[in-house]
């Protein structure tokens, strides 16, 4: 999925010539923390909220202030929208052509409702939270010792532990009782940390793990 498929053009946009307190104003009413600022048709750089309080008057125009141009471009791929956003605590992430031109914006709403739709977030099903080294990830195992218990894998996610060499897991399947494969993962060790299916199917030696993982969490 790429930047194209989910950008705005309904964000209004800033002039050079604004001042910090109308760019403030907007703000507020579209409940974002930034602003593309453009000129001519040309995206000039993103404001946000910080700029417009450091200015000595805010009533002075933002052409002034120190440009800060962050930007993707019509084929960015959603997962590198991400990583821009989230690195840079972006509530907005202008989308340029490839002379500059302002295109419109990727929004921290638009962008979680995506990421939302790709993860099938939504849909039925349980999810499971696996703990394993590194070096032992085999996603052909992993995919067979699901799909052998009649699951399909809707979504999968993984992430590291940086104080560990491990990584974690995330399945999302189709099952809404998980004990199946819960069980076919047990028996060749992986080590399930938590899962999450329809309420009344966990049996209680899973509740039992799952309280423990709460209860160390929350120390």
């Amino acid at each position: 999925m790429l930047s194209k498929e989910f950008l705005t053009k309904q964000i209004p946009v800033l002039k050079t010539t604004d001042s910090g307190s109308f760019a403030l104003s907007q703000m507020e009413d579209l409940k974002l923390k930034h602003l593309p600022v453009v000129k001519e048709n040309q995206y000039i750089c993103l404001l946000s909220e910080k700029d417009v309080f450091l200015m000595n008057n805010p009533e002075d125009h933002i052409e002034n202030i120190t440009w800060y141009a962050p930007c993707v471009g019509e084929e960015t791929s959603v997962l590198e929208v991400l990583n821009i956003m989230g690195k840079n605590k972006l509530s907005l992430l202008p989308v340029v052509g490839a002379s500059g031109e302002f295109l419109g914006a990727v929004t921290l709403g638009a962008l979680t409702e995506k990421l939302s739709e790709i993860s099938n977030a939504g849909s039925h099903g349980a999810l499971i939270a696996i703990e394993l080294n590194t070096q032992d990830y085999s996603l052909s195992q992993i995919v067979h010792l699901t799909e052998s218990n009649n699951a399909k894998i809707l979504s999968l996610f993984s992430y590291p532990v940086e104080a560990t060499a491990k990584m974690i897991l995330l399945l999302k399947i189709d099952l809404e009782d998980a004990s199946p494969v819960l069980m076919s993962l047990e028996r060749f060790n992986y080590k399930v940390l938590y899962y999450a299916q329809k309420q009344g199917l966990m049996d209680e030696t899973m509740k039992s793990r799952l309280d423990e993982l709460m209860y160390y969490l929350e120390m």
